[in-house]
């Protein structure tokens, strides 16, 4: 009985914390056959409707960056529409797991939150950024403009200060 954050359309809806029992439950929560997309840094995974975009479900800018901060491979080429899950990663069973605790508490906890950045010439090491942000969407959406706009930015994340 894995716990998600359950990411509504309508931005002006909150971000719920769910358990949830069976596929149905997850099928009913996004409304349709589902697709999942596996996120990293930290390990994790979202879940939405596979034919969302056949069904013309309204976008989803809240999954759809959470889509492109934790899986670059999607940035700017795809987007969710409809209702999303973001819950962990399968276990060795095929298990899903409880959404893992720092990206709950990045999405759900409102504190302010600082950008950093991996650059191609300073290796593993992460740089610090001076701006600070009130919540996950405005540093999410800044540090996937950053990351766009600096050619030597290799990686982005977003962390509480």
């Amino acid at each position: 009985m894995p716990q998600g954050i359950l990411i509504p359309v309508e931005e002006a809806e909150p971000l719920r914390v769910v358990e949830l029992k069976k596929v149905s439950d997850y099928q009913a929560a996004i409304g349709g056959w589902v697709e999942v997309v596996d996120l990293d840094s930290p390990e994790a995974s979202i879940w939405f409707d596979e034919e969302g975009k056949l069904k013309n479900l309204p976008l989803n800018r809240r999954a759809s960056l959470i889509l492109w901060m934790h899986n670059p491979a999607f940035r700017d080429r795809d987007v969710v529409k409809g209702p999303a899950i973001v819950l962990g990663p399968g276990n060795e069973d095929g298990e899903t797991q409880d959404v893992p605790p720092e990206l709950k508490m990045l999405l759900t906890v409102r504190e302010t939150l600082r950008v950093e950045v991996q650059t191609a010439d300073n290796g593993e090491a992460w740089n610090i950024n001076q701006r600070r942000f009130p919540d996950w969407v405005d540093a999410y959406n800044f540090a996937l403009a950053l990351s766009d706009r600096w050619m030597a930015v290799e990686r982005v994340r977003v962390v509480p200060e």
